[in-house]
């Protein structure tokens, strides 16, 4: 019979000692949990979050426009190399005659003068029909 009482009162202390840790828990839970919840803690949070919000947007536009920025250099160096290297055709006398995507040939001492890279000359602009014109 001593067995099943030194068993029935650790299971009694052990009952106890765990209710007693959990309501003490509890309670340190839901006073954190009501300061984090007072208006002035509430306002303070969130501005935090905005002030961290802001500033990593604020990187990322950054860096997006500095990228773009980088790809739209490295594109206009790319087409102005293009129209530099545009292979000419000839004609049946020897001619070279510029193609339909080249632009007109540019005057090398204007360029010396004005800027480092080629002033492009708009050609004529061919009229677009409308579909009215094609036969029903």
């Amino acid at each position: 019979m001593a067995r099943r009482s030194v068993w029935l009162v650790t299971g009694v202390v052990a009952g106890a000692a765990s209710s007693l840790y959990a309501e003490r828990k509890l309670r340190r839970t839901l006073e954190v949990a009501a300061a984090r919840l007072q208006p002035d803690s509430v306002v303070a949070g969130v501005g935090r979050t905005v002030r961290q919000a802001a500033a990593s947007t604020t990187g990322r536009v950054r860096d997006a426009v500095a990228s773009g920025r980088t790809e739209m250099q490295r594109r206009e160096e790319e087409i102005w190399a293009g129209l530099d290297s545009s292979p000419a055709s000839q004609t049946s006398d020897g001619r070279k005659t510029a193609s339909a995507n080249e632009a007109p040939p540019v005057n090398e001492t204007a360029l010396e003068t004005e800027s480092a890279r080629p002033v492009r000359m708009r050609g004529r602009r061919q009229s677009r029909r409308s579909p009215s014109h094609l036969g029903k």
